[in-house]
Parts: C-alpha cells; sequence; structure tokens
C-alpha cells in the first residue's frame, strides 16, 4: 500500500464549493478542474508551495522515495569524477594547478587539451566566474555551445551569459539553443540572454544590438510554450530583464496564444503564475482584452494575495465577461482574499443580477474577501436553507469569527453536510471545517478531529484526502484523532501519514508508533519510520530500533532497500541525539554502490556530526548528484545540505544556481538561493 499523500491546499475547498455551486464548465473542457490545478507543480504531484498551513509540511518527509537507486542525468548536474580512473584530466601542465587558480589565457588553453567532458566543465565554470574578464574566452564558449554532450553545451551557454553586456554578439547562439533536445541547455540559454542584457542596462544600445534584443523577445514569447517548465520560467525571467514595452510584448504574446489550444496555454500560465506578484503588471493588461480575461484570472488564483493590484482590473473585467470568465475571475478575487475588499460590492451585484450558477462561488468569495457589507445577503442566504445555505454559513463565520453562534452554527451544518450522499458536498464539508477549525476552542477543535478521523475510510479518495488535510490542519490538536487511527488497523497508513504531515507536534505519538517497527509489515514499518522521521529530534528514543532495521536484511531486495533508506533518513533527522553509535554503519553506507544509499547516509553523516570535515568533503560530489534526484525532499535536502557546507562546496555553486533558477518546487528554488549565500559568505 502506497503511504497516504496529504493535499493541504486552500484550492480544495475552492474546488468543492465551485462544484456544489453548480458551476458552468471552463474552457478546459468539462473533465478538467473549474479552477486550478491541485497540489500539482507541473508534471510532478506535488503539495502547493503557497499553502503555509502545516499540511504543506507533507512535502518534507521522504514518503516518496524511489524504489531504485537516484540516477544522475550528465545533463543536469556536473560529476567531479573522471571518465577513467586511468586517464588525466587534462595536459600535464596543469596537473598540479588549482582551476581557479588559472588565468583567462590558461583556461583557454585547459580547454583546448583537455580530454573528457568534466575538465572541460571546471574551465568552462572558472571563466563564468570571472565575468567580463573571461570576455577573451567567448570564442571558446561559442564552440562548446556546439559540443555533442549537453552537459559542455548548458556551463557553457551559462558562462556566456556570465560574460555580460560583451557577449552580445552571442545573443543570436543563445536563440538557436532555445531548440536544444536537452531541456537544460535551452533553459540556461534563456539564463544567459537575461543576463547579457541585466549587464547591458548601464549603457545605450546601439540599433544593431536593438534589433538582436527585439529578436530576442519574439523567440522568448515563442518559447513560452515549451513542453519544459523550467524552460519557461527562463524564459519569463529574461523577458523581465529585456523589460519589452507592452506595444512590443502583447502582439507577440497574442500571436502565439492564439495558435495554441488551451491544454499548452494552461502550463504557461501556470509558470507566469509562478513569478508571484511580479507577474501582475502583465497580467492586468491581459485582462483588459476579451482572449486573456481566462487565462489571466487563472494565474491570478494561483498567485493569491500577492495579486491583490489587480483587483481593480478584476472588478471591470466582471460585467463584460463571458460566464465561465466570470467564475475565474470570481475565484480570482476569492484567492486574494481580503486585499480585495474594493471588489465586494461588484460581487454582491453580481449575486442579484448574475447568472444563479454563479451565486455558490460568490458567496464563497465573500467570505474569503470578509466583506462585512454583505452580512445582511449572507443572513438572508443561510435563512432560505437551500443549497447555498451552507456556505453562506461558512461566509458568515469567516467574516464574523468573533461570533460563536455564527461560527457553531457553520460548523454544525458542515458536520451534517459530511454524512451527504454527494462525494464533493463530503469533500467540501471537510475542507471547510478545517477552515473553521482555526475559530474553535481547543477541546471542540480535539473533537472536530475525532469526526474527521471517522472520513478517513470514506468510499471516496477524495473525501479520505478532504479529512486528512482537515486533520494536519489542527496540527497538535489533531494527535488524539491520529492516536485512535494508530490504534484501528484499517486506518494505520493514514494515521502514519498525517502523523508525518503534522510534525513535531506530534510527538505524543512516538510510543504507538515505535510498537510499530515491530510488525512483519515492512511497508507499515516503512511508514513508521517516516513518521518518527517526520517528528524529528524527539523520536532519539527509538535510535537503537532504527540502527537494529538499518543493520538487518530482509528477503525482498527492493524492500531491504526502501527500509535502509528511510531508517537512514530517519537518523539524519534524528540528528545529534542519535548518538555517536549510530556513524559508522552510515559512514559504511556512505559508500555503498546504492547511489540513492551512498547519498541519504552521507547526508545523515553531516546531520549529525556536522563537523567532520573529511566526511563533508566526501558528501559533496554525492549531493550534488542529489540536486538532480525526481525526489523532491532529496533535492531539499541536498540543497540545504551544500548550504550548510559554506565555501567548501564552491564546486556545488553552478548546479545549485540551475536548482535555484530552474526546480519545479518553489521552497526548493527558495532554499538553493539560501544555500548560495552561505557558500559565497565570506
Amino acid at each position: 500500500m502506497n503511504s497516504f499523500r496529504i493535499l493541504g491546499s486552500v484550492s480544495i475547498l475552492v474546488a468543492m464549493l465551485s462544484l456544489l455551486a453548480g458551476c458552468s464548465r471552463s474552457k478546459q473542457g468539462s473533465g478538467d478542474s473549474p479552477v486550478v490545478r491541485v497540489d500539482q507543480d507541473d508534471e510532478k504531484k506535488v503539495v502547493n508551495p503557497q499553502e503555509e498551513d502545516v499540511a504543506s509540511q507533507a512535502t518534507k518527509t521522504l514518503s516518496e522515495i524511489p524504489d531504485e537507486p537516484v540516477q544522475s542525468t550528465p545533463s543536469a548536474v556536473p560529476s567531479n569524477e573522471k571518465v577513467s580512473g586511468n586517464q588525466p584530466d587534462d595536459s600535464a601542465t596543469f596537473k598540479q594547478k588549482n582551476v581557479a587558480s588559472l588565468n583567462i589565457d590558461e583556461l583557454r588553453e585547459k580547454i583546448s587539451l583537455a580530454d573528457n567532458p568534466d575538465a572541460v566543465v571546471k574551465a568552462t565554470d572558472a571563466i563564468g566566474r570571472l565575468r567580463g574578464q573571461g570576455r577573451a574566452a567567448l570564442p571558446d564558449l561559442i564552440k562548446l555551445t556546439a559540443d555533442s554532450d549537453p552537459r559542455v553545451r548548458w556551463h557553457a551557454a551559462r558562462s556566456v551569459g556570465l560574460v555580460g553586456e560583451d557577449a552580445v554578439s552571442a545573443i543570436p547562439v543563445l536563440l538557436s539553443l532555445l531548440q536544444d533536445a536537452d531541456p537544460v541547455v535551452a533553459t540556461q540559454a534563456a539564463a544567459a540572454i537575461g543576463r547579457i542584457r541585466e549587464d547591458d542596462e548601464q549603457r545605450s544600445l546601439s540599433e544593431e544590438e536593438k534589433e538582436l534584443y527585439a529578436d530576442a523577445v519574439t523567440q522568448l514569447v515563442g518559447t513560452l510554450v515549451h513542453n519544459d517548465a523550467r524552460v519557461r520560467r527562463a524564459c519569463l525571467r529574461s523577458l523581465q530583464s529585456l523589460n519589452p514595452s507592452p506595444e512590443q510584448l502583447m502582439p507577440v504574446v497574442d500571436a502565439v496564444f492564439a495558435s495554441q489550444d488551451s491544454a499548452t496555454i494552461l502550463p504557461v500560465m501556470e509558470s507566469i503564475a509562478d513569478m508571484g506578484g511580479d507577474a501582475v503588471p502583465f497580467l492586468i493588461d491581459r485582462l483588459k482584452l476579451p482572449q486573456g480575461r481566462f487565462w489571466a484570472s487563472v494565474a491570478i488564483t494561483e498567485i493569491g494575495p500577492s495579486a491583490a493590484g489587480a483587483t481593480q482590473a478584476l472588478i471591470e473585467a466582471l460585467p463584460e465577461s463571458a460566464l465561465d470568465e466570470q467564475l475565474h475571475e470570481i475565484f480570482a478575487l476569492a484567492s486574494i482574499g481580503e486585499g480585495a475588499q474594493s471588489a465586494g460590492e461588484a460581487l454582491v451585484t453580481l449575486y442579484s443580477d448574475g447568472d444563479s450558477s454563479l451565486r455558490g462561488p460568490v458567496l464563497y468569495a465573500l467570505g474569503r474577501l470578509k466583506f462585512r457589507d454583505a452580512e445582511s445577503l449572507l443572513m438572508q442566504a443561510v435563512s432560505e436553507e437551500t443549497s447555498l445555505s451552507a456556505t453562506a454559513a461558512w461566509a458568515l463565520a469567516k467574516i464574523k469569527p468573533d461570533t460563536p453562534s455564527l461560527v457553531d452554527d457553520a460548523v454544525e451544518r458542515m458536520r451534517a453536510q459530511c454524512q451527504s450522499e454527494s462525494v464533493f458536498e463530503r469533500a467540501a464539508a471537510a475542507s471547510a471545517l478545517s477552515d473553521l477549525s482555526i475559530f474553535l476552542e481547543v477541546q471542540d477543535r480535539q473533537s472536530l478531529g475525532v469526526h474527521l478521523q471517522g472520513m478517513l475510510l470514506d468510499d471516496s479518495e477524495q473525501v479520505q484526502e478532504a479529512a486528512a488535510a482537515a486533520i494536519v490542519r489542527l496540527g497538535g490538536d489533531g494527535v488524539p484523532a491520529v492516536s485512535l487511527g494508530l490504534k484501528n488497523p484499517e486506518m494505520r497508513f493514514y494515521a502514519l501519514g498525517i502523523t508525518s504531515a503534522i510534525g513535531k507536534p506530534a510527538a505524543k505519538l512516538i510510543p504507538s508508533i515505535i510498537e510499530l517497527l515491530d510488525s512483519e509489515d515492512n511497508e507499515l514499518v516503512h511508514e513508521a519510520i517516516f513518521a518518527l522521521a517526520a517528528i524529528g529530534a524527539p523520536s532519539s528514543v527509538a535510535s537503537e530500533k532504527i540502527l537494529a532495521i538499518l543493520n538487518e536484511s530482509v528477503l525482498s531486495k527492493d524492500e531491504e532497500a526502501r527500509l535502509h533508506y528511510a531508517a537512514t533518513y530517519c537518523l539524519g533527522r534524528i540528528g545529534s541525539l542519535a548518538g555517536q553509535g549510530v556513524l559508522p554503519r552510515l559512514k559504511e553506507l556512505s559508500g555503498s554502490s546504492d547511489l540513492m544509499q551512498a547519498t541519504v547516509a552521507i547526508w545523515a553523516v553531516l546531520q549529525i556530526a556536522p563537523n567532520d570535515q573529511e566526511q563533508a568533503l566526501k558528501a559533496i560530489p554525492l549531493l550534488m548528484r542529489a540536486l538532480d534526484s525526481d525526489n523532491q525532499t532529496v533535492r531539499l535536502e541536498a540543497t540545504i545540505a551544500l548550504g550548510d557546507l559554506g565555501p567548501l562546496a564552491q564546486d556545488a555553486v553552478p548546479a545549485i544556481e540551475l536548482v535555484s533558477e530552474d526546480d519545479p518546487i518553489r521552497t526548493i528554488r527558495q532554499a538553493a538561493k539560501e544555500s548560495l549565500g552561505r557558500i559565497r559568505a565570506e
């Protein structure tokens, strides 16, 4: 049985309430969500990183560790290993010299004499670190952009961009790389164009340079529909650096969007939304045009409160929009929340004069905006006892949380709705109860948790996920419910998954979880280990048992590997409290031929003994490879660990920069930026 995934996004509540309200279908087709993606970032399913509640911590466990060892991708992460142990990396002239100490002429010669990609990459990166002083090597870098090894190509493109304004002439070469078969190469080419323009900002441009940048705008916009999110984001960042005028940008955007179907455009808008508040001026311009309103409102819904500057444009678009566009504009305002209160009157008018299918979403939006002037409308909707009454009661409670009678009424209605025959209504009720729980006293929150715990065995996975997410949001107050779940064999997997999402506040459950380590069900043991890992240091009482698991074998090699990964990770999460006694076994495993095992083991050693410099140096190449893992937590932990090593991890800077710019998970990109700061610190 796979580990239970916690979906804690408020987007679930949006989606559920919209379905309850009988909303019209979107332009995405009847089979798609009428709002936006839920807990999905590009091709990888993850918890929405914009959510700040405790449910988002579910992404910070290794419960989705792959069954197979992580394979490094040559095109994405540099390796420090030689192609052959019997071959020198290049000419003996430089054999004893550190690459960082070579001057530009020596670096150029090093490239010409190098007989393996690793040596080329190191010299190329060294040229990039020289910034403008590396201009003499520009011909060499341009030549390398045509190398057969994609890793060499992307490092060369990156260094071209780092040269800065003197590399303007290389823009056509970089533009040609936007079509490279390797998306990392295309990503770095797009980023390089932006870097060159940023360096160019301090001087006036020649007519020839203006033409080059104009062509770059056209091609970067055209590449926004690339199927790889990293490429799209890099194009967007570079377009920001190029700062084209709306008159220059909009016709190109319209031409590209007009030629693509909705399935292609939606990822583009998600990438734009990923820019957060920086994307708002662009989206406001899109709201002013009929063909842009739908996609702009979808993107604003993703951005949330940071898009408050788009409120007026949304208000103005509402009366001019088609029904499905109005629906998404309502959700965009709801996503902005209190920052969109100026839209309250327009929403009240729409409730009265608009299509009846919009009334549910409008009530939801009024609650999200906490628009007090809507109180009489909401009271009327509650008193009419229709299908909208529960949503109206929820909105009233959101607006007046200091009125216990309103909160109690909303909770009672949503509890009743949990028994509905409709899957959507049950899931929506669980999410709404989660949202109301912050207004309840501790005892009532604990009681609510027990109520939600009963929904974990619902026939619908959607309801199970909504109930689990609601318990997670209760944090420590959800622990009594989880404790009951751990005692029920049918609920144990759910309970362990919820524990992993709650983390340290679930420390009271440690004794019950330790008992499960003796189970003959290795899958259950696996989940129990991850629950202990999520709790962290308080799980130190389980260190000996975890070490015993790490020392023993099981019948299935696959099961053994998964348990060993989990046990290793758990000891690392416990940290120094795990004790020095676990280090010999972890150090042994750090030399494993299984790259995944070696990486997690060396990471764990560094968590337990952070001052062991010998192990730190050994860790760097493994952690660099881990940056390319398909598992998001492996990437996150490797990124943080490299940052903790400080200047020792200087060779990892290009790879971490790649993560900071291109990782599909926003929290990992932010962690990479922070790690770069620690590595570069004097």
